[in-house]
């Protein structure tokens, strides 16, 4: 624990959990939750103190992350799928209004319907969605403010195309992957409180 404290105070250990990361150097589960957890802490507490190209590399290293696990023959365990997730969703926070409007984009174009990648996909919504939605989470001004304009230009640019994802999901999924569905479906009635119900409650 002291160790993991050492590291999350360093200024540079995030670097070598993001490479550890994008590469795959290792196999071991609490590892790789470890090196998810300094890249949390980082994004969370310093994201603002980094670099341009720091930041880049934040981006980078999730995604090629991400393009592993549709290589790979076997998924995540599941916590560390959710703490992907996390990391995912906290990045979003942080850079989808200024420095990743393409969040979303990039992510589906990746994932594509891969089963791996949609379960991450996935878990980064409900992520998402506590993060930004959840009412029983209590915000600051600020973070109401930033909140706001997330969904509001989510609305604007984005909820049109994961609606469409979510469509595709359960279409090619509902028989062959029920846990897949399962989650797709609370996405869906997680996102359907503040999204045009015109956009699911129509004839498909």
């Amino acid at each position: 624990m002291a160790y993991f404290e050492q590291l999350k105070a360093s200024q540079d250990a995030w670097e070598v959990c993001a490479d550890a990361l994008a590469n795959a150097l290792y196999s071991d589960d609490h590892v790789k939750f470890f090196c998810f957890q300094v890249l949390e802490h980082h994004i969370k507490f310093r994201h603002a103190g980094l670099t341009s190209a720091q930041q880049q590399l934040i981006r980078e290293t999730l995604m090629k992350w991400l393009q592993v696990q549709l290589m790979s023959a076997q998924p995540e365990k599941p916590f560390i799928r959710n703490k992907a997730a996390q990391v995912f969703a906290l990045t979003f926070i942080v850079e989808y209004l200024t420095l990743w409007p393409k969040f979303f984009l990039d992510i589906l174009s990746l994932v594509g319907l891969n089963p791996h990648g949609v379960d991450i996909y996935l878990r980064t919504l409900m992520a998402i969605d506590a993060e930004v939605v959840d009412r029983d989470i209590l915000h600051l001004p600020d973070e109401t403010r930033r909140n706001t304009l997330i969904k509001d230009r989510m609305r604007e640019h984005c909820i049109p195309h994961l609606v469409e994802s979510w469509f595709q999901i359960l279409q090619t999924y509902q028989q062959a992957q029920p846990e897949l569905t399962c989650l797709c479906l609370e996405v869906v009635g997680a996102f359907v409180s503040w999204i045009d119900l015109n956009l699911i409650a129509n004839d498909r």
